[in-house]
């Protein structure tokens, strides 16, 4: 099966989970890659998986979550 190789910026969104305002400044700043076909922006998806590569790992605290939700209860 192929895979997309450029996608549209709403699409871009859904793909990493974060909004189209995002996507635009992501692209603005050099975050991710986007090229112009006619008057459509669209994203090299590539790039979205480099830059979700980049990211720092998740540090979860559980007793923090835990003790925030006895407090609240």
């Amino acid at each position: 099966m192929l895979q997309p190789i450029l996608c549209t910026i709403p699409a871009a969104a859904n793909l990493i989970g974060r909004g189209v305002t995002f996507i635009y400044e992501a692209v603005t700043d050099g975050k991710i890659r986007a090229v112009k076909s006619d008057k459509r922006t669209l994203v090299v998806v590539e790039s979205l998986r480099e830059y979700a590569a980049s990211l720092p790992p998740a540090k979860i605290n559980l007793n923090r979550q835990r003790q925030r939700r006895r407090r609240v209860a």
